[in-house]
């Protein structure tokens, strides 16, 4: 039964149901959040043309009011790190640059204090949630972004005064790309090297570094850059650091893995240097979990879709234009998106989930293979299905008012902020491949999933499949470098003839986990009509992944598909597929929740007939005319 034939009680049901599966990890932080935005939002904060000033001061003042609504204080982010999420996914809604701000400003440096700090630190805190102090966290560096071991900045301990020298050594070491620092941030936290007086490095420390005064001027020694205009997130501010020989005292070292004493001695339970290091590093692998990708996605496909219902375009000679939704290829187009994003906020979801088990802890072994590789797989596939959004919408998606746009460059300013997200699958792969068969079995996302297929066995066909090629790329990465291995002396130049195979089976592994998690979902909804929805969905989801590989599939045909494997009938299927699911479009648009309020006008051209009106025109400048 699709949309169109249900009661509007039961749709309301339907819709209530789906929302709930979409936000399982923290239901009711995400109707909280909503609430504020339906009562909260004015056009007022609508972006309309600013420029990169007045961009970053209302992308600001924004971050500011949420920062203030009660929603979110640092404690919740120790203790229910998902009611972050669920405030950032709902802020990417308002716009890119919010949301990145509340990530950086409030997640990554806010995330510092609580996940590396103790309670000396815990000064900040008020500070810190009024946004009374803007801050940011300083990792990256003009020459050195997904290689943290190496770092170029230093801080240096000077017993005499009982503080850190925090130096930049040359501008290859200047901090970069960092949110934030070029609008207002007033403290960082600066990653560095951490020097002793008896010469040694103990590598990376993360220490908090005033950097503006209360008039917004940089500190002495502290020289600011800006990035200037960017592809994509230009409201955040985003800009570069040099530190000059700044002094800063000896407790604002974030100590919770390792201290230095008054006299100098470097103290920590961790005895091995790379025990330490992961230590310090791994609470920062939260922001793998923030979801950007699959809340650029259902803001994207609403925009999308909402206009395809009033553009029209073509037709019948004698009739009205027909609308573009009404063609087979935008149908296509359009529930392939909603397919993959459902299969994305599911995946996030189940993260969350996860994640809301052992935070303030870092991350365990186990599951960092799935957010590393899921980090990759997401923005691919949100660039992919915004991409698809943003020339579903015609020319006005040009235009940044409508949003659309935005959304999709500042996709990529998040894919790619921490380097080439390739480098995330070659992680996941490292240790897949290094997995003994006990951690592997210890692995969650692989665990095998209760089986209600009703379709005849086509989503466990799919999942076969899917198992099929990550199983055998795991076994060829594994011989592989193994057989490099013997035939290298460093165990890294053998690594680097097999990575290219590498990224494959992190790209595997994180298709592989989506699906799965899908079709848990899909299994185990207990409301009947989001079930059948779901694994409908679902199974569009597992048709487009397989389609992207068919080649390598199509020899490895297992029996329950109810089709074979050719490009022909697995391209008819997901048309097919599409056809009949956009009866259900709005049933899926609006378990979504996104507040009308936060949509530009469905037709994108609310604000064009005032443009063209003779008292508003001006035409060109009398100098402009030839």
């Amino acid at each position: 039964m699709s949309g169109h034939e249900l009661s509007e009680d039961e749709r309301a049901q339907l819709v209530d149901r789906l929302y709930a599966l979409l936000n399982t990890a923290n239901e009711d932080c995400a109707r909280e959040c909503r609430a504020w935005f339906q009562a909260n939002w004015s056009a007022d904060y609508d972006y309309d043309d600013e420029d990169l000033y007045g961009y970053r001061v209302k992308t600001h003042v924004i971050v500011e009011k949420m920062l203030n609504s009660g929603l979110m204080t640092l404690d919740d982010l120790r203790e229910r790190p998902t009611r972050f999420f669920k405030l950032c996914e709902q802020a990417c809604w308002v716009d890119g640059s919010v949301a990145a701000t509340l990530f950086a400003g409030y997640l990554i440096f806010g995330g510092s204090l609580v996940h590396l700090g103790t309670e000396r630190h815990r000064k900040w805190f008020s500070e810190v949630d009024s946004y009374e102090i803007p801050a940011c966290f300083c990792m990256t560096e003009v020459g050195h972004g997904s290689n943290l071991r190496q770092v170029g900045t230093i801080a240096t301990y000077d017993p005499s005064t009982e503080e850190f020298i925090v130096n930049t050594p040359s501008w290859h070491d200047a901090k970069w790309a960092i949110a934030l620092l070029a609008h207002n941030a007033k403290l960082a936290t600066v990653m560095a090297q951490l020097h002793l007086p008896d010469g040694s490095n103990k590598g990376p420390h993360s220490f908090l570094v005033p950097i503006r005064d209360d008039e917004g001027k940089p500190l002495p020694g502290v020289r600011i850059a800006d990035c200037d205009n960017l592809i994509g997130l230009n409201g955040v501010g985003i800009g570069g650091m040099f530190l000059d020989h700044v002094r800063i005292p000896r407790e604002n070292l974030l100590n919770r893995f390792s201290d230095v004493t008054p006299q100098g001695e470097h103290v920590s339970e961790y005895g091995a240097a790379n025990a330490l290091f992961q230590a310090q590093v791994s609470p920062l692998m939260i922001e793998r979990l923030v979801p950007f990708s699959s809340s650029g996605c259902k803001i994207s496909m609403v925009i999308a879709t909402r206009f395809a219902r009033t553009r029209r375009q073509f037709g019948k000679p004698g009739e009205s234009e027909t609308a573009v939704i009404d063609y087979t290829t935008h149908q296509r187009r359009l529930m392939r998106g909603f397919a993959d994003t459902y299969a994305l906020s599911f995946m996030m979801e189940r993260l969350h989930t996860e994640a809301e088990r052992f935070l303030p802890a870092p991350i365990p072994y186990a599951i960092q293979p799935a957010t590393a590789a899921y980090k990759a797989y997401s923005y691919e596939t949100a660039m992919r299905v915004i991409g698809d959004a943003r020339e579903c919408s015609s020319v006005h998606s040009f235009r940044h008012r409508n949003k659309i746009a935005r959304c999709y460059l500042d996709i990529q300013g998040f894919a790619h902020a921490a380097g080439d997200i390739t480098v995330l699958y070659q992680y996941a792969a490292r240790i897949l491949v290094g997995n003994s068969a006990r951690r592997a079995a210890a692995d969650p996302f692989l665990a095998p999933t209760a089986s209600h297929d009703a379709d005849g066995g086509v989503l466990e066909a799919q999942q076969r499949l899917l198992v099929g090629r990550y199983q055998e790329l795991l076994e060829f990465v594994r011989t592989e470098f193994r057989r490099q291995a013997e035939q290298h002396e460093d165990i890294e130049d053998a690594w680097n003839e097999v990575l290219t195979f590498a990224v494959e089976l992190g790209r595997a592994y994180a298709e592989l986990i989506t699906h799965r998690q899908f079709l848990t979902v899909a299994s185990t909804a207990e409301h009947e009509g989001a079930a059948a929805l779901l694994r409908r969905l679902c199974e569009l989801h597992g048709w487009t992944t397989i389609a992207r590989n068919l080649g390598w599939y199509a020899d490895r045909e297992p029996p329950g598909l109810g089709l074979r494997l050719r490009g022909l009938e697995v391209e008819q299927r997901i048309l097919s597929m599409s056809r009949a699911l956009i009866d259900d479009v709005d049933v899926l648009i609006d378990a979504f929740g996104i507040p009308s309020t936060m949509l530009p006008d469905a037709s994108l051209m609310a604000d064009l007939p005032a443009k063209f009106a003779p008292e508003v025109a001006p035409g060109l400048a009398p100098e402009l005319v030839r």
